[in-house]
């Protein structure tokens, strides 16, 4: 599978970087956290990574434990029934709190209905208080008539007797009745006390009650772990689920330090399926007010837009209308290896491919150019070569004219001293009268010696001066670092000409060694195919190269530069 993803930076050794660019994202395999560089890059955020997975699976863990530990085993048995008892005892104690308040009424009636008969009786009471009243004022006013007339008869007197006992008779009544108020009035005490006490016994049996009640209450809170079913709760202690959690809402807040989440692959917006949320995350910074940066698609365009300094959240899961632009565009600093890079809306691969097209034709060309190189400078070498004989050649032509010239002149010598002899030898034979023709013939003889001598010695004395007088060669050093010495020899061997000839060696003329790096050569005569050239000093060059797939040229820990997979650096 090609390398297709980009790599974070990350460490195996620092649980949290010190500093990070705005917005570069960075992981820790030490906190197991995934960090993104603060506004001012001066510091790094914890947004997430396995640590917060871990967290929220162990949160799960708990939460699930406990839901099976309250529903299931003989604690949460133990729990249901003591909710059951208390329930049970409750209603128990709701019955006799009935039967008290029942006991509490029936004592208020009775309390009620003796206080009715306590009033008749205090009201019967005071009629015969106010009889006997009545009847004292008529013995009173009886007797005084008895005293005050002197003839009252035994009638009257007997009159007067009726009266007294009528009022004693009245008197007694009044004291049967004042006792039977005093009786109804200590029942009605008696009764209020019972009622009384039956309203205790009723208020303390209201009061278990409510404690049973309450203890069920707290009893079945228990037995469902705190949580309503209905209004929600808090939980604060910690929570493992071992089973699956399942949350159901349009939020949900985590309100943690630290996120660790154990899953290596993030689902986004399972329910986008229609492509009309953009996907990714973002985070919240204040920078002349709040500001939003994140990494999201697009849904309109299906791209990844890097995005800073968005004023509006969007919290809807969509970024506002006109986001992605480039004063909005973050600066992401990483190695990057894709499979096409568009710049102001050019392919940048296009230009890559030419680019690569026209190297591939220039190194091409070049190595047809070094087999050019190679025959050319074989011929200079060949050239320089036969240069080489011809000046030595051409010194020996030298040796040999100069021989000749001296030769020449000797027989030039030879040729006057000749001249001489058969002059004298002519003047003698003319003098002598006596010569005979043996003597004319020797001396004939010795002139067409002479003149054949002299021919030759004349001969040789032009062959040894021919073309000297058009030799006009400047006294010069030739042949240099750039150019070779370049000499014109003559048919006799004398050299008409020097000069200097810039060097333009073919690659094709060089057959043999190889050009050394201090002299502008690479130093080596093969390297490895599809190989980058690296340089060694003054060494030879050396290669890098690789054959697996999604390698790019990096530098490592060691400052060589080698092929690995991109990856974002340490920390």
């Amino acid at each position: 599978m090609a390398n297709t993803v980009i790599q974070l930076k990350f460490s195996t050794a620092t649980a949290t970087p010190t500093t990070l660019n705005v917005a570069e994202p960075a992981y820790s395999y030490v906190s197991n956290t995934l960090f993104i560089g603060s506004p001012d890059s001066t510091g790094s955020i914890a947004i997430g990574g396995k640590f917060y997975l871990d967290q929220q699976q162990i949160i799960f863990n708990t939460a699930n434990a406990a839901f099976i530990a309250a529903n299931t085993g003989s604690a949460a048995a133990a729990a249901f029934n003591q909710a059951n008892a208390a329930f049970i005892t409750a209603n128990s104690a709701g019955v006799y709190a009935n039967g008290a308040f029942v006991a509490a009424n029936a004592a208020q009636v009775t309390a009620t209905s003796a206080g009715v008969y306590a009033n008749g009786a205090f009201v019967a009471a005071n009629a015969a208080q106010t009889t006997a009243t009545s009847a004292g004022v008529y013995a009173n006013g009886a007797f005084a008539t008895a005293n005050n007339e002197a003839g009252v008869n035994l009638t009257q007197n007997n009159s007067i007797t009726a009266a007294f006992a009528a009022a004693n008779a009245a008197i007694a009544t009044d004291l049967t009745q004042n006792n039977s108020i005093t009786a109804a009035f200590t029942a009605a005490n008696a009764a209020q006390v019972t009622a009384t006490s039956a309203g205790v016994y009723a208020n303390g049996a209201f009061v278990a009650a409510n404690t049973a009640q309450n203890s069920a209450t707290a009893a079945f809170i228990r037995a469902n772990n705190s949580i309503s079913a209905n209004a929600g709760g808090t939980i604060t202690g910690s929570l493992v689920v071992t089973g699956n959690l399942t949350v159901q809402g349009n939020t949900t807040f985590v309100d943690t330090e630290i996120l660790s989440v154990e899953d290596s692959l993030i689902k986004l917006a399972n329910n986008n399926t229609s492509d009309s949320l953009d996907i990714g995350f973002y985070g919240q910074y204040d920078s002349t007010g709040i500001k939003y940066a994140g990494l999201a698609r697009n849904a309109a365009s299906d791209n990844f837009f890097l995005f800073k300094g968005l004023t509006a959240d969007p919290a809807g899961n969509t970024l506002a209308t006109g986001s992605v632009t480039a004063a909005n565009a973050a600066t992401l600093i990483a190695n990057v290896s894709a499979f096409s890079i568009t710049i102001g809306n050019q392919n940048i691969q296009t230009y890559t491919d030419n680019a690569y097209n026209t190297a591939n034709a220039a190194f091409a060309k070049a190595n047809t150019e070094d087999a050019i190189n190679t025959t050319q400078n074989n011929s200079i070498t060949a050239a320089f070569s036969a240069a080489n004989t011809a000046q030595v050649t051409a010194t020996s032509a030298g040796v040999y004219a100069n021989g000749a010239f001296v030769a020449a002149n000797t027989a030039q010598v030879t040729a006057t001293s000749a001249g001489v002899y058969a002059n004298g030898a002519f003047a003698a034979a003319n003098a002598a009268t006596a010569t005979d023709t043996t003597q004319n013939n020797s001396i004939a003889a010795a002139f067409t010696a002479a003149n054949s001598a002299g021919v030759y010695a004349n001969g040789a004395f032009a062959a040894a001066n021919t073309d000297f007088t058009g030799i006009t060669i400047t006294a010069a050093d030739h042949g240099s670092a750039s150019a070779v010495a370049a000499f014109r020899v003559e048919a006799n061997g004398r050299i008409s000409s020097a000069n200097s000839t810039a060097i333009a060696i073919a690659a094709s003329a060089i057959t043999s060694g190889t050009l050394g790096v201090t002299r502008g050569g690479t130093g080596a005569g093969t390297f490895t195919n599809n190989g980058v050239l690296l340089g060694q000093g003054t060494s030879a060059f050396s290669t890098a190269s690789s054959a697996t797939e999604g390698h790019v040229l990096t530098i490592n820990a060691s400052g060589v530069p080698t092929f690995a997979h991109l990856q974002g650096g340490t920390f």
